[in-house]
Protein backbone atom coordinates (compact mmCIF):
# COMPACT_ATOMS: atom_id res chain seq x y z
CA UNK A 1 0.00 0.00 0.00
CA UNK A 2 1.44 3.32 -0.51
CA UNK A 3 2.62 6.13 1.69
CA UNK A 4 0.18 8.63 2.34
CA UNK A 5 1.70 11.89 2.83
CA UNK A 6 0.66 15.13 3.95
CA UNK A 7 1.84 17.12 1.41
CA UNK A 8 0.44 20.94 1.50
CA UNK A 9 2.14 22.62 -0.70
CA UNK A 10 0.65 24.96 -2.77
CA UNK A 11 -0.01 22.98 -6.22
CA UNK A 12 -1.23 23.96 -9.30
CA UNK A 13 -4.93 22.41 -10.87
CA UNK A 14 -4.16 20.32 -13.84
CA UNK A 15 -6.72 22.56 -15.89
CA UNK A 16 -5.07 25.64 -14.55
CA UNK A 17 -1.47 24.21 -15.75
CA UNK A 18 -2.84 23.13 -18.87
CA UNK A 19 -4.72 26.27 -19.70
CA UNK A 20 -1.37 28.51 -19.02
CA UNK A 21 0.21 26.24 -21.70
CA UNK A 22 -1.67 26.50 -24.40
CA UNK A 23 -1.76 30.45 -24.08
CA UNK A 24 1.90 30.24 -24.17
CA UNK A 25 2.02 27.84 -27.06
CA UNK A 26 -0.78 30.71 -28.80
CA UNK A 27 1.27 33.16 -28.13
CA UNK A 28 4.57 32.22 -28.94
CA UNK A 29 3.10 31.14 -32.32
CA UNK A 30 1.52 34.16 -32.97
CA UNK A 31 5.28 36.01 -32.38
CA UNK A 32 6.01 33.34 -34.58
CA UNK A 33 4.02 34.04 -37.19
CA UNK A 34 4.36 37.87 -36.70
CA UNK A 35 8.42 37.30 -37.27
CA UNK A 36 8.10 34.22 -40.54
CA UNK A 37 5.02 34.01 -41.49
CA UNK A 38 2.95 34.44 -44.33
CA UNK A 39 1.77 38.01 -44.31
CA UNK A 40 2.81 40.92 -42.13
CA UNK A 41 0.12 43.86 -40.96
CA UNK A 42 -1.15 45.59 -43.65
CA UNK A 43 -1.82 49.17 -44.80
CA UNK A 44 -4.42 50.21 -46.40
CA UNK A 45 -5.41 53.45 -47.97
CA UNK A 46 -8.55 55.53 -49.54
CA UNK A 47 -8.44 57.50 -52.94
CA UNK A 48 -11.07 59.28 -53.59
CA UNK A 49 -12.47 60.03 -57.17
CA UNK A 50 -14.82 62.48 -58.11
CA UNK A 51 -16.64 61.04 -61.37
CA UNK A 52 -15.97 57.89 -63.34
CA UNK A 53 -12.52 57.08 -63.47
CA UNK A 54 -11.37 60.95 -62.80
CA UNK A 55 -9.82 60.63 -59.13
CA UNK A 56 -10.48 63.57 -57.16
CA UNK A 57 -7.80 66.89 -57.11
CA UNK A 58 -4.37 65.70 -55.60
CA UNK A 59 -5.50 62.37 -55.56
CA UNK A 60 -3.19 60.84 -58.51
CA UNK A 61 0.33 62.16 -56.77
CA UNK A 62 -1.13 61.12 -53.52
CA UNK A 63 -1.86 57.35 -55.11
CA UNK A 64 1.50 57.36 -56.94
CA UNK A 65 3.66 58.27 -53.59
CA UNK A 66 1.81 55.40 -51.82
CA UNK A 67 2.71 53.22 -54.02
CA UNK A 68 6.06 53.76 -54.31
CA UNK A 69 6.30 52.50 -50.80
CA UNK A 70 4.94 48.97 -52.72
CA UNK A 71 8.55 49.35 -54.95
CA UNK A 72 10.93 48.71 -51.50
CA UNK A 73 10.23 45.30 -51.63
CA UNK A 74 9.41 42.16 -54.31
CA UNK A 75 7.47 40.59 -51.54
CA UNK A 76 5.24 43.41 -51.35
CA UNK A 77 1.81 43.16 -52.76
CA UNK A 78 -1.06 45.42 -53.79
CA UNK A 79 -4.74 44.37 -53.37
CA UNK A 80 -6.92 47.09 -55.08
CA UNK A 81 -11.03 46.81 -54.11
CA UNK A 82 -12.61 49.38 -56.29
CA UNK A 83 -16.07 50.84 -55.18
CA UNK A 84 -19.15 52.59 -56.41
CA UNK A 85 -22.12 54.22 -55.34
CA UNK A 86 -25.39 52.21 -54.07
CA UNK A 87 -27.98 54.09 -56.39
CA UNK A 88 -28.44 53.54 -60.11
CA UNK A 89 -28.38 50.66 -62.12
CA UNK A 90 -26.24 47.10 -60.26
CA UNK A 91 -24.64 45.95 -63.06
CA UNK A 92 -23.26 49.93 -64.05
CA UNK A 93 -21.55 50.45 -60.98
CA UNK A 94 -19.79 47.00 -60.48
CA UNK A 95 -18.08 47.78 -64.25
CA UNK A 96 -17.87 51.42 -63.10
CA UNK A 97 -15.79 49.81 -59.55
CA UNK A 98 -14.00 47.31 -61.57
CA UNK A 99 -12.71 50.15 -63.89
CA UNK A 100 -11.61 52.20 -60.64
CA UNK A 101 -9.59 49.32 -59.44
CA UNK A 102 -8.05 48.92 -63.24
CA UNK A 103 -7.40 52.28 -63.15
CA UNK A 104 -4.94 52.26 -60.33
CA UNK A 105 -3.53 49.09 -61.34
CA UNK A 106 -2.76 50.40 -64.36
CA UNK A 107 -0.55 53.36 -62.26
CA UNK A 108 1.13 50.85 -59.85
CA UNK A 109 2.44 49.02 -62.91
CA UNK A 110 3.44 52.48 -64.73
CA UNK A 111 5.80 53.02 -61.86
CA UNK A 112 7.50 50.00 -62.11
CA UNK A 113 5.53 46.96 -59.66
CA UNK A 114 5.33 44.07 -61.36
CA UNK A 115 1.73 43.10 -62.69
CA UNK A 116 2.38 39.84 -60.78
CA UNK A 117 1.90 41.47 -57.41
CA UNK A 118 -1.10 43.79 -57.82
CA UNK A 119 -4.31 42.44 -57.43
CA UNK A 120 -7.47 44.76 -58.19
CA UNK A 121 -11.52 43.51 -58.46
CA UNK A 122 -14.51 45.71 -58.40
CA UNK A 123 -17.06 45.05 -55.55
CA UNK A 124 -19.89 47.72 -56.87
CA UNK A 125 -22.04 49.44 -54.28
CA UNK A 126 -22.11 46.42 -52.26
CA UNK A 127 -19.22 47.48 -49.59
CA UNK A 128 -20.54 51.32 -48.67
CA UNK A 129 -19.01 52.96 -45.81
CA UNK A 130 -21.04 53.60 -42.94
CA UNK A 131 -22.99 57.43 -43.52
CA UNK A 132 -23.04 59.66 -40.98
CA UNK A 133 -25.45 61.08 -38.94
CA UNK A 134 -26.27 64.08 -40.76
CA UNK A 135 -24.52 63.84 -44.11
CA UNK A 136 -26.87 64.13 -47.08
CA UNK A 137 -27.11 61.45 -49.26
CA UNK A 138 -25.76 63.01 -52.62
CA UNK A 139 -22.83 63.50 -50.22
CA UNK A 140 -22.53 59.82 -48.95
CA UNK A 141 -23.07 58.85 -52.48
CA UNK A 142 -19.76 60.98 -53.21
CA UNK A 143 -17.73 59.34 -50.34
CA UNK A 144 -18.38 55.70 -51.81
CA UNK A 145 -16.49 56.42 -54.80
CA UNK A 146 -13.07 55.36 -54.35
CA UNK A 147 -10.40 52.92 -54.15
CA UNK A 148 -9.08 51.26 -51.23
CA UNK A 149 -5.27 49.94 -51.78
CA UNK A 150 -3.89 47.98 -49.06
CA UNK A 151 -0.20 46.80 -49.07
CA UNK A 152 0.97 44.28 -47.38
CA UNK A 153 4.45 42.28 -47.22
CA UNK A 154 4.41 38.77 -48.51
CA UNK A 155 7.34 36.12 -47.01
Amino acid sequence: MPEKTNDISPSIPRRTLLAAMCSACVAGGAVYLATVGQVTAPETQIFRFVRGVSLATGEEQRLRAYLLNALRDDRMRVVIVGHSGTSGDATANQQLSEARAMFAADIATDIGIDPARVDFAGVGGFAPLARSEGVAERAWQAELARVEITIQVRR
